[in-house]
């Protein structure tokens, strides 16, 4: 096989896992193109033989009708591409490139394409239902990034795939120790910020609180910036957009990962965020909200810190939980967790080498 094509709805910097492919592809020689969707006019580095980027700025505020008409245009730039080039198998990422090119995939490409899940994207409304059965079912395989995915998508033998991004987190060094009494536990979000209003409120229990520094690295983060600002915030830095490959420095910078986005939606509940992964690799307690699958993972294992509402009291109980933890045993459940991800995993690895290989 030598032909492969990575097929995209999001920006490449959205694309954190793609390495999951392109390390592969790379280390067996097999040329790749990508086919994306550019929604802020950047030309990004991408070690594919060719790049083809629709530039289709969205703005977020429009009515939702209108930014599908404005996406599905992106359909007509990515189809006769694909029919010209003649791909041996099309990689397709993000939940939005899969419902946009449903029909086609199905019916022109059955068996030689694979799709990547990794949201949820109303799989379960009846409207939508009938498109996803039919391009799950005619795919070569699906992998999906949380296994309670399964709870609202069509029955099938799906993949389950872990968020470790080894372009990423081969360049940490796990941690071997906790912060050091006295010195500020900084608490740290990495990538694209959507979720304002909940990290207003961090920011707000946490201010100018010594014991504490929050950290907001990616897109959008100069909005908590000017909130910050607004408000005499000064136990808080922000460094808005970066390129992939300058995630860990901002990982070194951290020592808690903040993983709140909220919950009792299905979207946030059934998730299991790469955020969640740089904590594990880089044996780093993770915040999550409490009834999410996130929740249910950390508690298991012993490395997470499930947040009922952000509070006064949450942050000083947080504080206690923090400076109370015993090393070793972490250190020991984010390997035992590891050890599981790591066999999950290996998966994966058989329809790469069954379908693409």
């Amino acid at each position: 096989m030598s032909k492969i094509c990575i097929l995209s709805a999001v920006n490449i910097k959205h694309m954190s896992l793609i390495s999951l492919y392109t390390q592969r592809l790379i280390r067996d020689g097999i040329d790749f193109d990508i086919i994306y969707m550019d929604k802020y006019g950047e030309d990004e580095d991408f070690p594919a033989k060719r790049k083809y980027a629709f530039t289709n700025k969205v703005k977020h505020e429009l009515p939702r009708f209108v930014k599908v008409f404005q996406y599905f245009k992106f359909r007509k730039f990515a189809i006769p591409i694909i029919k010209k080039n003649d791909y041996d198998f099309i990689i397709v990422w993000n939940d939005v490139a899969i419902f946009m090119f449903a029909d086609y995939l199905a019916r022109c490409w059955k068996n030689k394409y694979c799709l990547n899940i990794r949201d949820y994207s109303s799989q379960n409304k009846k409207l939508l239902r009938r498109r996803y059965e039919r391009v799950i079912k005619n795919s070569a395989f699906t992998t999906i990034s949380s296994d309670a995915f399964e709870k609202f998508l069509p029955p099938h033998d799906y993949v389950h795939v872990h968020s470790l991004n080894m372009d990423v987190l081969s360049t940490i060094e796990p941690r071997k120790s906790f912060r050091k009494a006295g010195e500020p536990i900084r608490i740290t979000f990495i990538g694209n910020v959507r979720f304002f209003e909940p990290n207003k409120k961090l920011l707000d229990v946490f201010k100018n609180d010594d014991r504490f520094e929050l950290g907001y690295y990616g897109t959008n983060a100069n909005v908590l910036r000017d909130y910050a600002n607004e408000n005499g915030i000064k136990n808080a830095v922000f460094h808005d957009a970066f390129p992939l490959a300058q995630t860990a420095d901002f990982i070194r910078k951290t020592d808690v990962i903040n993983n709140l986005y909220g919950s009792r939606v299905a979207s946030l509940d059934n998730a299991l965020s790469i955020k969640l992964y740089y904590g594990v690799y880089g044996r780093m307690p993770v915040l999550v909200n409490k009834g999410t699958h996130s929740d249910s993972l950390t508690s298991q294992y012993g490395i997470g810190f499930g947040v009922e509402e952000i509070s006064k009291n949450f942050k000083e109980e947080f504080f206690e939980w923090y400076t109370s933890l015993n090393f070793e045993a972490f250190n020991k459940g984010c390997q035992t967790l590891l050890d599981k991800i790591e066999a999950e995993n290996q998966s994966f690895e058989s329809c790469y080498t069954k379908f693409l290989k």
